[in-house]
């Protein structure tokens, strides 16, 4: 039975945004010894060692996508200045030409791109590119519950103005969804499982998809918790900065290596509809913070914790899975990923 719009039962207003921001490697005034010495472990290894992957094509089959993924194309990325945009960057900007977008820092060899500047926004969008991937937008789950309206402005209006600017053009829009669109009450979820999504941010995201699904010919790739080190937001590792970081034993995911999702995206994106991209191995949020802690000799003591939903004002959905029965495509193990993130080649 086909899904009913989750897009109803969000409000449509004027809109800004937040598209990510770009941090350098190594902040200038560490505030304590704990930061100092989780800035000297994190940052051991170069940024040219982190982003030169060991034969990672190794992980996926060849000739997933009907648009090859080693023809040279023209692409527009927005969120290039935060996390998952930058690891996509990384891998993408060696192989295509690549216009990338920050919000409000300067970065080099970005350009500036204002979410609210519908007028600007839609004249990139339709300058001559061959794929628009948009991995912008309010990522922050508690801020998006505590502001649904500024939620729906960030991760729903901008694919309504980038869907009019390519309409008519050979450009398709690739979009960045999350595994938040399911309630997670199932082992494991494929791309025509039913969404349940139990907090606004996952609504707003089934909205895009939604917008995305009607419009045609464009790529949906829904993706989960992503690890690892970014060129300039370093988002994810530095909830390890503390002495004491608290990881949640409720909360399971299927992760995926952040290196790993430029190549698996250069894979699938001679597709259309919804694709899954997700991770090998299976573990709670405790289990991957402490690995991570370990494999980087951080600092900071890993301490397990179960979810208060009341205190923390945002419901998260308690086992998200995300395979897949439309490719191969399975990145690094973790075990893998995790060497390589500390300096050794790719097993």
């Amino acid at each position: 039975m086909p899904q009913m719009p989750v897009a109803a039962t969000l409000t449509r207003t004027s809109w800004a945004s937040n598209e990510g921001t770009a941090r350098s490697w190594i902040p200038a005034r560490p505030t304590s010894s704990n930061t100092t010495a989780f800035i000297a472990a994190s940052h051991r290894i170069s940024h040219q060692q982190c982003h030169k992957m060991s034969d990672m094509s190794r992980y996926w089959p060849p000739g997933v996508g009907d648009l090859p993924s080693e023809s040279r194309l023209r692409i527009l990325l927005l969120g290039a200045s935060g996390f998952v945009g930058g690891g996509l960057w990384s891998h993408l900007r060696a192989r295509h030409e690549v216009v990338g977008t920050f919000a409000t820092r300067p970065v080099p060899g970005l350009v500036q791109l204002d979410l609210r500047d519908e007028r600007r926004l839609s004249a990139l969008a339709a300058d001559g590119f061959d794929l628009v991937i948009h991995a912008a937008g309010l990522v922050p789950l508690e801020v998006a519950e505590a502001d649904p309206e500024l939620a729906h402005r960030l991760n729903v209006r901008p694919i309504e103005v980038l869907l009019d600017a390519v309409r008519g053009s050979a450009a398709k829009l690739v979009f960045l969804s999350s595994d938040n669109v399911f309630d997670g009450t199932r082992h494991q979820y494929t791309e025509d499982d039913h969404r349940s999504p139990v907090n606004v941010y996952g609504r707003t995201k089934a909205a895009a998809e939604d917008l995305l699904r009607a419009d045609g010919g464009h790529l949906v790739v829904r993706i989960p918790l992503v690890y690892g080190r970014g060129p300039w937001a370093n988002t994810f590792l530095a909830r390890l900065a503390g002495s004491t970081t608290p990881a949640r034993t409720d909360l399971v995911c299927a992760p995926v290596y952040l290196p790993g999702l430029g190549p698996a995206v250069a894979e699938l994106w001679g597709r259309t509809g919804v694709v899954h991209y997700g991770g090998r191995d299976v573990v709670t949020r405790f289990e991957l913070m402490s690995k991570v802690q370990q494999a980087l000799e951080l600092p900071t003591r890993v301490v397990a914790v179960q979810g208060d939903e009341a205190r923390a004002g945002c419901r998260r959905p308690p086992r998200l899975v995300l395979r897949s029965t439309r490719h191969r495509l399975l990145g690094p193990g973790l075990d893998a990923a995790l060497a390589h993130l500390a300096g050794r080649p790719l097993a």
